[in-house]
């Protein structure tokens, strides 16, 4: 246990000099612990780097503090260097300024304003795990081996062809290499649960030996086998919590999107000459013609 938290405090420790950690919005009130050639680090700041390490306890809190707040001083002391070195005020630095403050904006506003998002009922959460059998009921544990291959799009035609004609995967592969196509290919045992939802939707359906091909962006081929796999169902009474969880989100993603939608309709936009959505820009353009044509005087 103790190897865990220390564990958890390096990685925290480590996120705050690479990531930054905000100042609550309390922190001007709350009580300095340590001034950094005049930049001050609350009390409040620091509880809430300590507090995502979960729960610990009073021995562990202390130490997390202790370690925590020496990280907090190190990311002041590199922040007033990176300063002092012009780096703040750096076209690509400023963007990535002003997009973490909005970005910390956006979800203060969505913690607020979906907060009290009713649980989903257990009607709900059984429907849930009827409809994914592949999650749960029919869950199984899948050995994969995975080819993810950078293709010249000229010769993405080629590649598809070739794969449907060798006799065996190692064989496509054996090609692969002799054509000198940039790839590579490993072998994954993975859950259910840890497999993007398209996959898995394939592989529920497919035989040990059987092979797909995901769509990719251009230059790319993503290749799976099914080498084979073990099933390991979840009784739903295993999957309720997870399951609330993710119907929770789904609801909060849904009332954002009902919320941004007001937003958008309630705001003006203007985008400046060819960077309007398609859709958007045709409507505009049917709208000047219009506009044009009332301004003609009548015959």
């Amino acid at each position: 246990m103790k190897s865990h938290h220390a564990t958890l405090i390096a990685l925290t420790t480590l996120a705050v000099l690479l990531s930054g950690c905000e100042k609550p919005a309390s922190s001007a009130k709350s009580e300095t612990v340590a001034t950094v050639a005049g930049d001050k680090i609350s009390e409040a700041e620091l509880n809430l780097a300590v507090s995502r390490l979960g729960k610990l306890s009073e021995a562990q809190t202390a130490e997390a503090k202790s370690k925590l707040l020496q990280a907090l001083i190190d990311q002041r002391l590199v922040a007033q260097a990176a300063k002092k070195a012009g780096l703040d005020k750096e076209p690509a630095v400023e963007i990535a300024i002003e997009h973490a403050g909005r970005q910390v904006l956006v979800e203060a506003y969505a913690e607020r304003t979906f907060k009290d998002v009713a649980k989903p009922s257990d009607t709900e959460i059984a429907e849930y795990y009827n409809q994914h059998p592949e999650l749960f009921s029919q869950r199984r544990i899948y050995r994969i081996q995975e080819i993810d291959l950078k293709v010249d799009p000229s010769r993405m035609s080629e590649v598809e062809e070739k794969l449907k004609s060798s006799h065996s995967l190692g064989d496509f592969v054996t090609w692969v290499k002799e054509q000198g196509i940039d790839g590579k290919t490993a072998v994954v045992v993975k859950p259910a649960e840890q497999i993007p939802l398209p996959l898995l939707g394939r592989l529920s359906q497919m035989k040990d030996g059987q092979v797909t091909v995901l769509p990719a962006r251009p230059g790319q081929v993503l290749i799976h086998q099914l080498l084979e796999s073990q099933m390991q169902p979840v009784s739903l009474e295993q999957a309720k919590g997870a399951i609330e969880r993710v119907l929770m989100v789904q609801k909060r993603k849904e009332l954002m999107e009902a919320d941004l939608k007001k937003l958008r309709e309630a705001a003006k936009i203007e985008y400046t000459s060819g960077y309007a959505p398609a859709a958007e820009a045709q409507a505009g353009g049917a709208k000047a013609v219009s506009e044009k044509a009332d301004e003609k005087p009548a015959n």
